[in-house]
């Protein structure tokens, strides 16, 4: 057993110095992978909830858990030929995480096609890890979604055509969960729950448009994007329990975003407004751990003994912005970020307000090991119902392997 596991960790340790490229004429393989082992702590006031927990006291007052080692690690395979390539990812929390072929035109790298499950071209990593490596608990920015999709890039223009995933994972669009894809139940008034099925009515959507175009300098580089969708609910018979109805659902962002470097220090910074974002799930998974609800526009409503859908758009706005510093000749990177972010609506009593930060310093041991530690905060301000929902502080160790 110990030869096994001295074993286990010299593979490990060999693995940054000798298994990163292959070449061979025109072939190239490049293996990468981020292997995370993280612990962190959480205090939630009476409203919050903790993001994520695997041991909770005083009724989720104090939790432990992990972020990073299962929503964070990934293992990947990038294998090229002249001007083709393929990548294969693979995670713990997503098994296949990405899947893609690249044809970069004329043998450019920056004019290419891409086709296959990548990232979504419109999103920014802080460096936060209590956020699986993204920002602000998604306050102020927006999501990383790794989506289907069939993108075109030259000269700093990306143009996506990007397939929703409708499903009840934490990732998937929202468009189709909460009443959507449940039963819908109804007590009638004589002690009788009437059900409705999602099959009882029908959904579509059509693929979504992602646009970019990003200046790239030698310390600075600076992105403008935009997205659209649109999620159709319709039924064209009417049953005793729900009506006939055909409406449709816009969703729409629009931001700008980008990062700077000066001397030894770096600036990270976002802005975005929008319609709907709950919808596709661009706001992010997390949305402070506090209540959710109120961010879908969607609904069923009961008129005249039968239900119909009810969409009521809502708008969101944010922001973010981070600093870091680069200190003993990159050993050590300190960051510090702060975000905010708002939903309003007609039926709102209260615009939903809130606010993210986080502070954490990495330090390279070695050039593919480094150790986190993290502190974060989130707090929300107001809630759509009238009431703030509470805060919570998240603190915590991460451990990293980089190669």
């Amino acid at each position: 057993m110990k030869k096994l596991l001295l074993s286990c960790v010299i593979a490990l340790l060999a693995v940054p110095a000798f298994a990163v490229e292959f070449t061979s004429g025109d072939f190239k393989a490049n293996i990468y992978g981020n292997i995370y082992a993280d612990g962190f702590y959480t205090y939630s006031s009476d409203k919050a909830e903790p993001l994520f927990s695997s041991l909770s006291m005083s009724n989720g007052k104090h939790s432990f858990g992990s972020y990073a080692f299962v929503g964070s690690s990934n293992f990947g395979v990038t294998m090229s030929y002249q001007n083709v390539s393929g990548t294969i990812e693979a995670g713990l929390g997503d098994p296949v995480r990405k899947f893609y072929l690249k044809y970069n035109i004329g043998g450019r790298a920056d004019h290419y096609i891409l086709a296959g499950r990548d990232n979504n071209i419109a999103f920014y990593n802080y460096g936060q890890m209590s956020n699986d490596g993204q920002c602000m608990i998604d306050y102020g920015t927006l999501a990383n979604k790794r989506r289907l999709q069939l993108r075109y890039g030259i000269s700093g223009f990306e143009m996506a055509i990007i397939i929703p995933q409708i499903g009840f994972g934490s990732g998937d669009d929202k468009a189709y969960t909460d009443s959507f894809g449940y039963s819908y139940t109804d007590n009638n008034g004589n002690n009788v729950d009437d059900t409705i099925k999602s099959s009882d009515y029908m959904f579509n959507y059509l693929p979504r448009l992602e646009l970019a175009y990003t200046i790239t300098q030698d310390t600075f580089n600076f992105k403008v994007f935009g997205s659209y969708g649109a999620y159709m609910y319709y039924n064209n018979s009417a049953s005793a329990n729900i009506d006939s109805f055909n409406k449709t659902a816009h969703m729409f962002y629009i931001g700008f975003g980008g990062q700077a470097n000066i001397g030894n220090s770096f600036l990270n910074y976002v802005g975005y407004f929008g319609q709907n974002m709950y919808l596709n799930n661009a706001q992010g998974d997390y949305r402070t751990g506090f209540s959710k609800s109120a961010l879908n526009p969607i609904s069923l409503v009961s008129s005249n003994g039968k239900y119909t859908i009810d969409i009521n758009d809502i708008y969101s706005a944010g922001g973010s912005l981070g600093y870091g510093y680069s200190a003993l000749d990159g050993k050590l990177v300190s960051q510090i970020g702060i975000g905010y972010s708002a939903s309003f609506a007609d039926h709102y009593v209260n615009a939903d307000q809130n606010i993210g930060a986080f502070l954490n310093t990495q330090y390279f041991v070695t050039d593919w090991f480094s150790i986190i530690p993290e502190i974060a905060l989130l707090y929300n301000i107001d809630g759509a119902n009238g009431e703030n929902q509470g805060f919570s502080i998240v603190a915590g160790l991460v451990f990293a392997l980089n190669f």
